[in-house]
């Protein structure tokens, strides 16, 4: 009779200590795919945060400025995602000047305006420092008379002009479009270092929210 007691309290132990087994195993499994999990959701979250955001990436691919970036970076591969957020801002204190664009402004200087889907909007790409020369022939075009750049956002219907951005001597426009009726896409070059290679920068701006965002190559 003792035998077949410590038979069973033996079996009883053996039963016990696979069990306590099981349940560290377990929680070590679960507590390794939690640990998994949580550095996905941290690398993820770098992710968006780092790179071009998901909503300027949807903007930028549905209305094919991703084919638009690619050639005027002679880059044809889709590496706009690249790009990485640098600063995000809203100008809410952007400042809205009288200004009424003659006809004569606007045959003079098309080269340098860009207008918007809708018209609501005309992005200027420094007329502020351009140089209207005539050829020998009599043909008028633009030369930079500045050294400086202003991008500003001219409104015909208000009949303003808001200065956007500022270029000095060591940076320069690459090119500029509407991705839709309120969004404009400003790709640039800025050499922040003389001994440096020039940062490739786009700015993703919101004309009507004075919404900005500058993300760097």
């Amino acid at each position: 009779m003792q035998m077949k007691n410590s038979a069973c309290i033996h079996t009883i132990f053996c039963a016990a200590f696979a069990a306590l087994l099981l349940f560290i195993m377990a929680s070590c499994n679960n507590s390794n795919q939690k640990a998994e999990e949580e550095q996905t959701i941290t690398d993820d979250s770098l992710q968006v945060v780092n790179s071009i955001i998901s909503e300027d990436s949807a903007i930028i691919f549905n209305n094919k400025a991703d084919e638009w970036i690619g050639q005027s970076l002679k880059n044809y591969n889709g590496n706009w995602k690249k790009f990485r957020l640098m600063e995000f801002w809203n100008e809410d204190s952007l400042q809205a000047n009288p200004y009424e664009a003659t006809s004569e402004f606007y045959e003079t200087y098309h080269d340098l305006l860009k207008w918007a889907p809708d018209s609501s909007y005309i992005l200027d790409l420094g007329t502020n420092g351009a140089t209207v020369i005539k050829d020998k022939d009599g043909k008028s075009h633009l030369e930079n008379g500045d050294i400086d750049t202003e991008i500003s956002l001219l409104d015909p219907k208000a009949k303003t002009k808001s200065r956007i951005l500022f270029f000095g001597s060591a940076a320069a426009v690459i090119n500029a479009r509407w991705i839709d009726s309120t969004r404009i896409a400003i790709l640039g070059m800025n050499n922040e270092k003389p001994d440096q290679h020039p940062d490739t920068l786009l700015w993703i701006i919101d004309a009507k929210e004075k919404f900005f965002r500058k993300y760097k190559w």
